[in-house]
């Protein structure tokens, strides 16, 4: 059961890391026109321990605790999958809000 819950949050980061890369690629443009002043592309209430100006990091934070879910007891894995599960929607969100952006 929890292998194919893996797999899935697996082939969901892998979604996330190729956007993260167009995202990351975007701010960068953006940064060269002077734009995207911010310092992190998340708040700090967010959940994430990362705080980054650009996308990459976040999505490695969330590879990180993959690997955390993978080797959890049953006891730890409902909690560590709810937070994953959230944060990783967050992430879904903003970079598609980003994408979107004019």
């Amino acid at each position: 059961m929890h292998d194919s819950v893996i797999d899935r949050l697996n082939d969901t980061l892998k979604e996330l890391y190729h956007q993260a890369i167009d995202a990351d690629k975007k701010l960068a443009v953006l940064r060269a026109k002077g734009q995207a002043k911010f310092s992190a592309v998340l708040r700090e209430d967010s959940q994430f321990t990362t705080h980054a100006d650009h996308f990459m990091p976040y999505v490695a934070e969330l590879a990180e605790e993959l690997e955390m879910l993978s080797s959890s007891s049953e006891a730890e894995y409902q909690a560590l999958l709810a937070r994953m599960v959230h944060k990783i929607q967050l992430l879904a969100t903003t970079l598609g809000q980003f994408m979107r952006l004019q």
